[in-house]
Parts: C-alpha cells; structure tokens; sequence
C-alpha cells in the first residue's frame, strides 16, 4: 500500500496537504519569503521521526504491560551543503516506565520503526512533470 499526500499552492509560497481527510498548511517563515502559516517541509520530516518513535514507543509499551504516560520525543536533524539537505538525525526519547531491563528490548522495537528506518537507507525519488 503507498503512503500518499497531495500538496496545492495555497499563494505565497505555502501549500495545502492533504493526506487522507486530514489538511494542513506549509509554509516558510518569513525571512525566507512566507508567511509562517505552517511548518516547513523539513521540519515534517523531522516531526515524522519523533512521532513515529513515540508511536512505535507507545505500542512498546502497550504490548509489555507499561504505562505510555509520559512519553516525550525530542527528534532534529542538522542541515548540511553539497548537496543541502538534512542530515545527522537524531531522536532522545523519555519513557518514564521502561524498567531497566527491558532497555534494549526497547530500543531494537522502538528503532525499527518505518521512518527511522527510510531515513537510514538512501532513496531514489522519481520526478514527473505534467501540464
């Protein structure tokens, strides 16, 4: 099954997304020529990296018998040249009822989850262009 989402210019340089039912807006800030009406498409990236481990913490969790209150992602990636893009994701995850013992357990789950893993595999993107 393809993950799908549909970007329309929105004016200025924003775009309304739609993914499934849900809609929202991106956009740049304004010293780089938006209007701050959404996030930037970098940070998403950034952002479906922290809640896809909060997420794949959260069934953790769930299927060991814990508490999934309290959990918290901090997720950022640094912006490199040559070419720009983002780089040297990280993720600091605080799970407040993981119990020593199943730290590993944890991490092996908890890293697998899809976006970390796309993330740490190149990719080839295909570009087509219709009028």
């Amino acid at each position: 099954m393809a993950t799908k989402a549909k970007a329309t210019f929105a004016g200025g340089i924003s775009f309304d997304i739609e993914i499934r039912e849900h809609k929202f807006t991106v956009d740049l800030p304004p010293d780089k020529g938006g209007e701050d009406r959404g996030p930037t498409p970098p940070e998403l990236v950034v952002a479906a990296l922290a809640s896809c481990v909060g997420v794949f913490a959260t069934l953790f969790a769930k299927r060991n018998g814990l508490s999934p209150e309290g959990i918290e992602v901090e997720a950022q990636a640094e912006t490199v040249q040559a070419p720009m893009r983002l780089a040297n994701f990280s993720a600091k995850l605080r799970f407040p009822s993981l119990p020593a013992e199943l730290e590993d357990k944890a991490r092996a789950f908890i890293g697998a989850c899809l976006v970390g893993q796309t993330l740490k595999h190149a990719n080839e993107i295909s570009l087509e262009i219709s009028r």
